[in-house]
């Protein structure tokens, strides 16, 4: 199969991080922050911490996928360090807990949101979670250009709304903030837990509102002058929302006491009723729910090339490679779809969440190890990648958060930990059956621009 066209420049590839990250996210965490954190100056860490993990993340893998410019990202750097049985189990383990899981949690948030603002029963939340699903299948269906031209438009409609809301924070908020840095047993609900278990626990909804912020790379083949562009499109987009999230929570401290954003599902909407009025709540429901339909279509532009990736590759059927005259890979969005659409009607958001982060602490884990193997692999470095500094350095200390996170989701939810590692462990079974049925074939090479 011939390498794809590469049709998108770098500000759509910065839109790709900004569109997937600004989701969902950035809507339901503050509440879970508040609750776990307690105080202003540890709510306010965690969002810079989580702006230091993505920063890292991305020059870690901005140095491999300018390696291997090809569709796939985590997955081809998978095939090319470990072999064919790795990659096998990331392409499926992620097409089904972090294409299918990711796309089912930012949906039922849209459906959460919708049912709210539409003012009917909870009961239909899942049935418009699925409705949104489906539209951004049929959109991304239509092409790539079309996709990524309508990504863009709505991830400039969500930078826009976030930075509306810090002004009428900075504007209207009157709340004073104490920044003592205390940390005890007391300020959380959680009292009795060391104080790292708690920050973790806090940690995870804020490294869910920056998920996606490298998901760019799995379009790598389709990225013009992809060895100047990636890189710049990672780094930047990490830091821009570094930049955002922080000024956006801190007008919501403005707004809202920390103690009455504890355990609350939307506290943006509790903050512009207190400012503005009743309106305001409804307001930020229709912002919200705009804001999660663009993340859950560029959340599917993106993450489905590790699906086209893996078929291509002979690793799963290969009617999931075929793509449309408009590079679309019709048959792969559709399995996306099906895979969300069964997690949004039988799981809830909070278990969805849980199931995707802890496995895509393994699945992650395993890619920032790539870039070791590389560098022990190699005599000289590729001179067509680019060089993350300190990169070694920076995978591990990006391997151990990773496991800490899932340690932590054991703890807080053994029963979805369980669930997903028996799921996982089917997986690599399977790669036995799919061998023997002789269907897979040698891995492709796309090469870098």
């Amino acid at each position: 199969m011939a390498p794809l066209k590469r049709i998108l420049g770098a500000p759509t590839a910065w839109c790709i991080g900004m569109g997937v990250a600004i989701g969902s996210g950035v809507f339901r965490t503050p509440g879970a922050a508040a609750e776990s954190l307690g105080t202003p100056f540890w709510i306010i860490a965690a969002w810079l911490f989580g702006g230091f993990f993505v920063l890292m993340a991305g020059l870690v893998t901005a140095e491999l996928a300018t390696r291997f410019a090809e569709a796939g990202g985590e997955y081809v750097f998978l095939r090319e360090a470990y072999g064919r049985f790795v990659a096998f189990f990331f392409g499926w383990a992620y097409t089904i807990f972090v294409i299918g899981g990711g796309a089912a949690t930012i949906a039922a948030a849209f459906g959460d949101f919708g049912c709210e603002w539409l003012a009917i029963d909870a009961v239909w939340s899942g049935w418009l979670a699925a409705g949104a699903i489906v539209a951004v299948t049929v959109i991304n269906s239509m092409g790539l250009r079309t996709g990524a031209g309508t990504q863009n438009v709505l991830t400039a409609v969500k930078i826009a709304a976030l930075l509306v809301v810090i002004v009428i924070g900075c504007t209207y908020g009157l709340q004073s903030v104490d920044w003592t840095p205390t940390f005890t047993a007391d300020a959380s609900p959680n009292g009795g837990r060391h104080w790292l278990a708690l920050f973790a626990t806090g940690f995870l909804p804020v490294l869910w509102a920056y998920d996606g912020t490298t998901d760019a790379v799995k379009m790598a083949e389709e990225i013009k002058d992809v060895r100047r562009a990636l890189p710049r499109a990672l780094i930047g987009s990490a830091l821009a929302l570094t930049v955002l999230y922080v000024a956006f929570n801190l007008a919501l401290l403005r707004m809202v006491p920390v103690n009455a954003m504890a355990g609350q599902p939307f506290v943006p909407g509790d903050a512009l009723a207190a400012a503005i009025g009743p309106a305001g709540r409804n307001a930020m429901l229709l912002v919200a729910m705009v804001v999660c339909l663009g993340s859950l279509g560029s959340t599917v532009l993106a993450t489905i090339r590790v699906t086209f990736a893996l078929a291509r590759d002979g690793l799963t059927f290969r009617v999931f490679a075929r793509m449309s005259r408009d590079q679309a890979p019709i048959p792969a969005l559709i399995l996306a779809a099906a895979v969300a659409v069964v997690l949004v009607l039988n799981r809830s958001f909070r278990q969805v969440l849980d199931i995707y982060f802890f496995a895509s602490a393994i699945l992650f884990g395993l890619s920032y190890a790539s870039l070791i193997v590389f560098r022990r692999r190699e005599r000289e470095f590729p001179s067509t990648a680019f060089r993350c500094p300190a990169g070694p350095l920076l995978a591990v200390v990006l391997i151990v958060i990773q496991m800490g996170l899932a340690v932590n989701i054991i703890h807080d939810n053994p029963s979805d930990a369980l669930y997903t590692c028996l799921l996982l462990v089917g997986i690599g079974l399977l790669y036995l059956v799919w061998r023997r049925r002789g269907t897979d074939t040698p891995s492709h090479s796309g090469g870098a621009d």
